[in-house]
């Protein structure tokens, strides 16, 4: 595997993760059921922080400040976060069409809200999560490159956000959701479910 490939299909994965979201913003601004309550209204955090991801690592020529060379060389890593990319990839997109019309970019209840608990969502609670961490790891590793700051960031603002979404559906769906809970992981499959 080349660098140039790489590099490409790390556009690509990230290319296409961010059409997918863009274009379901749109179509549920119109089609979705209306929005009964929201929690998190900072939306721009999520663009700007993916445009930030993107432009700072993939612009070529530019030096960024996330940019730091891992100070070994390992083929099989490069081939394992490759993988891991793709997996990742089709895992966050079938998060995201999973939950169809329930999905929002913040943390919302819509009219006839019903609990998605099928697919990806018997194997962590929150998958699309799962899957951009993934992703980011995948590119860290098939790249050789460290993503550190932005992984830490990331996470952060994803344990927050979970922390108001699980809040969220507690309030909407009650004991159905904290049995939901029980039985599934947060966040990192296999783990015990808390």
């Amino acid at each position: 595997m080349t660098a140039t490939f790489i590099n490409w299909l790390n556009w690509f994965c990230w290319g296409l993760f961010g059409l997918v979201w863009i274009v379901g913003a749109f179509y549920n601004s119109y089609k979705a059921p209306k929005t009964t309550k929201k929690r998190f209204r900072y939306d721009w955090l999520i663009l700007a922080g993916l445009a930030l991801y993107l432009g700072s690592h993939y612009a070529p020529h530019y030096p960024s400040f996330f940019q730091f060379r891992l100070p070994w060389h390992l083929p099989w890593l490069t081939w394992l976060g490759t993988i891991l990319l793709l997996v990742s990839t089709v895992f966050t997109l079938w998060s995201r069409w999973t939950l169809g019309k329930m999905w929002a970019t913040n943390a919302a209840v819509k009219t006839e809200h019903r609990l998605v608990t099928g697919g990806p969502y018997r194997i962590t609670r929150h998958p699309i999560y799962t899957g951009i961490l993934g992703m980011i790891l995948g590119s860290t590793f098939s790249m050789e490159e460290t993503f550190a700051l932005i992984f830490i960031l990331v996470l952060i603002f994803f344990f927050n956000r979970i922390r108001l979404e699980e809040k969220l559906m507690v309030e909407t769906f009650g004991e159905e959701y904290l049995a939901y809970r029980r039985r599934v992981p947060k966040l990192i499959p296999g783990l015990k479910a808390r």
